[in-house]
Order: C-alpha cells, then sequence, then structure tokens
C-alpha cells in the first residue's frame, strides 16, 4: 500500500484533483461549461444594442425608447439582436478579425466615435462663448475683396495687337456697348467672359498675376477701360462692382462660426478621452525578431 501511495502518476492524479476543488471554489465561474452557441439576452442587452443602433449614448433615453414599444417592435429587436450576435460570433470563429487592417481601423473608428460620443452632455454655447471664439479666429471668416467684370480679348502681345485694342476700346466707349453687349466683340478667350465676384486668386488664376493687379486696381465709372496685357494678350474691361477685403460682423456668419465651434469643442473631447485611453497603456520598445535592431 506504501508503495502504490507513491507512484508518480497516482500523486499526480491527487495533486490535480486538490487543485480542481481549490478552483471550484474560488473561481467557480471560471469551471463552468462554456456553450457557444447559447444567446443569453437580457433588457440591459437589448437597451445597449439599441443605443449602438440609434447612435445614442444616453442610457436612460434608450431605456425609456425600449419601454415604450410595442410587443412587436421589440421582437424586430430582438430578432435583429440574435441575428448580428450570431454573425458576430461565427466572424470571431473564422478569425476573420485578425491580421485584418480594415477591421482594425474600423475598430479605431468606433472607438474614437466613442470618445466623442458624450458631446451631448456639454451646455448648449451661449452667445458670449460665440463671440469669444469668432473673435480669437476673426481671420477664418475674413471676407476677400472682388470684382465683377467683363472682358474683351484681342490675342497677342504685339505692339500692333495693342493699337487694335486701343482702337476698340474707343468704338466700345462711343457706342456705349453695355455688359450684356460685350459678347458681340473681340476674339474667343480660354476662360470665360464675364466673372461675377471673383477673387483675386481666381482671376490670377485665369489672367495672371500683373492682369490680376490692373483690374483690382481699377475704378467702377461705368465705361470701358484698358487695354490690360495678360499672359494670352490685351483685354478691354468693363467694371461692374468692386469690393474690398473685410471682416463680416458675427451676425453675417454667426451659423458657420457655431458649426466650427461645436467641431472644435467634438475634437477637444476626443482627444482628451483618448489621451485617456493611452494613459492607462505602457510602452515598450522591442527589438526586431528579424534584425535584432530597436525600432
Amino acid at each position: 500500500m506504501k508503495r502504490f501511495f507513491t507512484e508518480p502518476l497516482l500523486q499526480f492524479f491527487v495533486l490535480a484533483g486538490f487543485l480542481f476543488i481549490v478552483l471550484d471554489l474560488l473561481m467557480p465561474q471560471r469551471l463552468a461549461v462554456v456553450k457557444p452557441f447559447d444567446i443569453a439576452i437580457t433588457e440591459e442587452k437589448i437597451t445597449e444594442y439599441l443605443q449602438f443602433q440609434r447612435k445614442s449614448f444616453n442610457a436612460s433615453d434608450a431605456a425609456t425608447l425600449f419601454s415604450a414599444m410595442s410587443a412587436s417592435e421589440k421582437q424586430v429587436l430582438h430578432t435583429s439582436y440574435v441575428r448580428d450576435e450570431v454573425l458576430f460570433r461565427e466572424a470571431l470563429a473564422l478569425g476573420l478579425n485578425e491580421n485584418d487592417e480594415i477591421i482594425r481601423r474600423r475598430l479605431i473608428q468606433k472607438m474614437e466615435y466613442i470618445a466623442q460620443g458624450f458631446y451631448d452632455d456639454i451646455a448648449p454655447i451661449d452667445e458670449a462663448q460665440l463671440e469669444q471664439f469668432f473673435v480669437a479666429n476673426s481671420d477664418l471668416y475674413a471676407i476677400e475683396s472682388f470684382v465683377t467684370f467683363t472682358h474683351i480679348f484681342v490675342s497677342e502681345k504685339t505692339p500692333m495687337a495693342q493699337r487694335v485694342a486701343q482702337q476698340l476700346l474707343n468704338e466700345l466707349n462711343a457706342k456705349q456697348v453695355t455688359f450684356a453687349q460685350a459678347g458681340q466683340y473681340g476674339e474667343r478667350f480660354l476662360y470665360s467672359r464675364n466673372y461675377i465676384e471673383r477673387t483675386p486668386s481666381f482671376v490670377g488664376s485665369h489672367f495672371g498675376e500683373a492682369f490680376q493687379q490692373g483690374v483690382f486696381a481699377l475704378a467702377v465709372d461705368g465705361v470701358w477701360q484698358g487695354p490690360l496685357s495678360s499672359d494670352y494678350g490685351w483685354h478691354l474691361i468693363l467694371l461692374q462692382n468692386k469690393a474690398a477685403a473685410r471682416t463680416p460682423e458675427l451676425v453675417e456668419v454667426a451659423p458657420i462660426v457655431l458649426a466650427d465651434m461645436q467641431r472644435e469643442q467634438r475634437q477637444q473631447i476626443k482627444a482628451r478621452a483618448i489621451e485617456e485611453l493611452v494613459a492607462k497603456y505602457t510602452v515598450v520598445t522591442e527589438p526586431s525578431a528579424r534584425s535584432g535592431l530597436i525600432y
């Protein structure tokens, strides 16, 4: 009998049985039989599922909405939850979440979305805050100078072409040719004939910087002016309107300012939430298994 208890195999089974009993007492849930094809549904899980479906992170609102649902609506939600849970588990079973950059990016995007999900809990922006944001970022809302004009084009940048343009200028003013009648004169231009409330950069992109500076220097006096030289030839200008650059009043751009301020708040909330998550982790730089070098 003594020899029997000294057998290594018996000692192994006795020790294993002892450990099993201890673990069962300390962590019975760890030894519970796992049933991968069981789906436990509770009102809490369904309510949480409803939150994500509605893209809302207010649990009380979701609970209220769930309570107000009819029996048929709850059944539809129940069926949808089971369907999604089954597909999710089957995807995990197939390992579709491993080494998949698309899924990785989707999970990152979801975490970023969750990180800014409590934005609705912030107090609404008042007028004083909006004014303060506008003043601090007034350069973002500056209105550029612009001009409205039509032009008549004479191609080639030769002295003869310039003389032709000058003679045509005299004819236009003698006949008092209007904005609408400009299309009856000159040659076809590469771009447009009429330019309505165009900024310096836009005009410069079509005609060149020298022309842009020249046309913005003209006065609005109701007569044809020029000829102005561009990268393509000569132009006769009828300037209809011109406005200097200015900073608008808040009332003119309030909806845009409000949207910008809300967007900045969301970004700040998300950044703070992600920083708190990152702070939980310790980053260790290890040598490469391939080269032995530390990144």
